[in-house]
C-alpha cells in the first residue's frame, strides 16, 4: 500500500498518512525511509549487467573487484568525483565520462583539483556510453564510447562500469506539510532542518518534530544499505526519546 501523503497539522494529536485507495493510518511519529529510485542510461542490456560488472556504487567491495583493472565511471556530480577519486587508489585507472564540456557547473573546485591532480583518472569530455557487451557467464566485458561532438563510436575493454548519474528521492507524497527538502529533494534532517532553537534535536529528525527520516531518502546519508540499517536502528531510540516527552500528545 502506497502513501500519497501526510498531514502535519496534527490536529487531533496525530500525523495523518492518506494511503492510496483512501484509507488513513494516524501515528504520534513518522519514519520517512521511502527510498530513492537511481537513474539509469538508456542502454540495451543495462539490466542483464546490473550486479555483473554495472554498480550504482563505489564501496571497498567493488573496489577489490576491480584492483589492477581499467574501469569507466560515468557522471559529473561531486558524487561521481568523490567515487573517481576513491577508485584511483585501488585500480589502474577510472575513465570518467562526463556527457557535457566539463566539471565546473557541477563540482566542487576541491574535488576538480584532486582529480586534475591524480594521474590515473582520465577525463573524456562530451562523450557517453551507447552500448555494453558480454557474456551470461562472463559479465560485463566491454563498452563503446561515443563522441558527442563528432559522433564516432570506440570500443573499451571495460569490466567494471559505475554510474553516478543522479538519484530521484520518493518524497512527493511529503507535499506541503512543512518537511524541508534539499534542491535534489532529498529529506533535510539534524541541525539543518530548522528546528526551533533551545530543542535537543536528533540527527535523523527533520523540520517537523516528530517526522524522522532514514537511509536513501534522507539528504547527505551515505546512500548504502548499510548506512540504511544503521540508520534504521538508530532512529528507534530517537523515537522512543520523542514519544517520552510529556509535551508530546497522545493520539
Amino acid at each position: 500500500v502506497s502513501v500519497t501523503a501526510l498531514d502535519c497539522e496534527r490536529k487531533n494529536g496525530a500525523f495523518v498518512l492518506a494511503l492510496e485507495g483512501g484509507d488513513e493510518v494516524r501515528a504520534r511519529a513518522v519514519v520517512v525511509a521511502s527510498g530513492a529510485r537511481y537513474r539509469r542510461p538508456d542502454l540495451a542490456r543495462l539490466k542483464e549487467f546490473e550486479g555483473r560488472g554495472v554498480w550504482y556504487w563505489a564501496s571497498p567491495i567493488e573496489a577489490r573487484l576491480c584492483v589492477g583493472q581499467e574501469v569507466a565511471l560515468v557522471g559529473g556530480g561531486n558524487s561521481a568525483g568523490q567515487a573517481a577519486v576513491f577508485l584511483s587508489g585501488h585500480v589502474k585507472k577510472v575513465r570518467m565520462i562526463i556527457r557535457g564540456g566539463g566539471l565546473a557547473a557541477s563540482m566542487s573546485r576541491y574535488l576538480i583539483e584532486r582529480i586534475e591532480a591524480t594521474p590515473n583518472i582520465e577525463l573524456l569530455f562530451n562523450t557517453e556510453v551507447v552500448a555494453l557487451d558480454g557474456g551470461p557467464d562472463t559479465g560485463l566485458e566491454r563498452i563503446t564510447l561515443r563522441s558527442r561532438l563528432s559522433g564516432e563510436d570506440a570500443p573499451a575493454e571495460i569490466r567494471n562500469l559505475f554510474l553516478f548519474v543522479g538519484a530521484d528521492p520518493a518524497t512527493g507524497w511529503l507535499g506541503d506539510c512543512g518537511v524541508t527538502l534539499d534542491r535534489a529533494g532529498f529529506v533535510v534532517t539534524g541541525a539543518q532542518s530548522e528546528q526551533n532553537a533551545g530543542r535537543m534535536v536528533s540527527p535523523l529528525e527533520t523540520s517537523v518534530p516528530g517526522v524522522y527520516a532514514v537511509g536513501d531518502v534522507r539528504s547527505g546519508s551515505v546512500k548504502r544499505v548499510g548506512g540504511a540499517i544503521g540508520e534504521g536502528a538508530q532512529v528507534v531510540a530517537a523515537l522512543h526519546g520523542f514519544l517520552a516527552d510529556p509535551l508530546v500528545p497522545p493520539v
